[in-house]
């Protein structure tokens, strides 16, 4: 019977159009490989990764007054780096990190057979925090049809590069430099400053919840515009932690009750502390830093280069200065309209101070 079965022309048939279509797979993978889609980084590139980093000004008394960036992000030693973050994330986005070599073979065949098979979409990506570092480091283009299948296979390539080239540790630390958080933010360090209004080191678990929370969907999770459906995905991230034995149930339930509670910092140029002192000091560096060539002979670029600079401008004098003069200038408002009285202008003229209102930004 087996015999009859392997003779007939159905079956011959079925086996060759198998074995043409791996063939075919096998072509377009090695295509992909030898960059006929786009150059994929060598390892050597890989080994010598550079992303740009904001400038800090840091006050006489050692706080962070502002930055100045491109893309705001600062980097973080790994051993600053909270053991709960670590956790999380793990918990959160690729549970068998350490198992795998960059590519998760056990969660791509579930979503192949989930989300194809079965049609369900909550199945998730299969993606791991090496494929996910791939594509922040490197972005996606724009293939038409085979745009996901290309940037995929790309992206499989680049982390498994980047498995040969770096340790577990310092990919989570890579990947944690160079993760998109929303308001123009990258990496956990300027994430932590902008959301909490602190370092790293001193997140709490329930702030390092909200942020690795954020990765699934920066903008739909930005505690700052959405605080509910940000508490929602905290605790999902809280209950992943408890489910693969990174918190027992009674420090999970009691992280779950407390508020998410924002300490938003500005630091663009326009907003923060001592903006008109912060212009010119950085009209005063950038002629500093044009007569100082780096090792590459050129020159340093206040916007990318991750430069520390140190102020004589006091942190908590400046909040004093700042807040006597908002009070006295709230106090001269209420001065100048009473010396109008009726006949203010604003009073009279209430449709061309309308008028002109339009016209402002806000």
């Amino acid at each position: 019977m087996l015999d009859h079965i392997k003779n007939t022309p159905l079956l011959k048939w079925v086996l060759g159009f198998l074995l043409a279509l791996s063939l075919l797979l096998l072509i377009f993978y090695f295509s992909i490989y030898f960059g006929m889609f786009g150059k994929i980084p060598s390892t050597e590139e890989l080994s010598e990764l550079k992303q740009n980093e904001a400038t800090e000004v840091i006050s006489s008394d050692g706080k962070l007054i502002g930055k100045y960036y491109i893309f705001d992000r600062q980097p973080v030693k790994f051993e600053h780096l909270p053991q709960h973050l670590i956790d999380a994330l793990i918990a959160t986005e690729d549970v068998r990190f350490y198992d795998h070599d960059g590519v998760d073979g056990r969660s791509l065949l579930r979503v192949l057979f989930k989300t194809l098979l079965l049609q369900d979409r909550s199945a998730g990506g299969g993606s791991t925090i090496t494929l996910q570092l791939a594509k922040n480091l490197y972005g996606r283009k724009n293939y038409g049809h085979l745009g996901i299948v290309v940037n995929k296979f790309q992206e499989t390539i680049i982390a498994r590069r980047l498995e040969d080239i770096y340790s577990k540790n310092e990919i989570l630390l890579l990947y944690l430099n160079t993760v998109p958080f929303s308001d123009n933010t990258f990496g956990i360090e300027s994430a932590a400053m902008k959301f909490f209004g602190k370092r790293t080191p001193d997140l709490s678990l329930e702030e390092s919840a909200v942020l690795v929370g954020m990765l699934k969907a920066s903008h739909y999770y930005n505690p700052r515009v959405f605080p509910d459906r940000s508490r929602l995905r905290r605790d999902v991230v809280l209950f992943q932690m408890q489910k693969y034995g990174y918190l027992d149930q009674e420090t999970a339930d009691a992280a779950k009750l407390k508020d998410v509670v924002l300490d938003y910092q500005s630091f663009s140029h326009d907003q923060g502390l001592a903006p008109y002192f912060r212009e010119q000091l950085r009209k005063d560096v950038m002629a500093i830093l044009d007569t100082l060539p780096t090792k590459s002979g050129e020159p340093y670029n206040i916007y990318r280069d991750g430069l520390i600079i140190h102020t004589t401008l006091d942190h908590h004098m400046q909040i004093l200065a700042e807040n006597a003069v908002l009070t006295h200038m709230e106090a001269l408002q209420q001065t100048h309209e009473k010396s109008y009285g009726n006949n203010a202008p604003w009073l009279k003229n209430k449709e061309v101070i309308l008028e002109a209102a339009k016209r402002t930004d806000a």
